[in-house]
């Protein structure tokens, strides 16, 4: 399992993402978060994370989360007036020990 935090800036209403790894497969389970973010203020200093995150008055939510060969294509939507930057946590697991049908 690894995770990923990928900063991305003004967002607003519904944007796609996408996100490389070689270790990501179609059968890959993702489990992707998003929150608000402060601008980065020293951008050569970025792999430090010069950026924060921040519980807003915003509704930020990720959809249609789709693994394939070597990324994950999800959707951002921001719901607020203005566009926000985001940090999203992007985890790759192991693909599932079984798959059930439901009914």
């Amino acid at each position: 399992m690894k995770t990923f935090r990928m900063w991305v800036p003004k967002r607003q209403g519904r944007c796609a993402l996408h996100f490389h790894d070689t270790e990501i497969t179609p059968n890959s389970v993702i489990h992707i978060s998003a929150s608000e973010a402060t601008a980065i203020t020293h951008p050569q200093s970025f792999s430090g994370q010069s950026f924060g995150l921040n519980f807003g008055g915003a509704s930020i939510t990720v959809q249609n989360v789709t693994p394939g060969n070597g990324v994950v294509d999800f959707y951002v939507f921001v719901d607020f007036h203005a566009p926000l930057n985001v940090a999203t946590d992007i985890t790759i697991l192991d693909p599932p020990v079984q798959v059930i049908i439901g009914t």
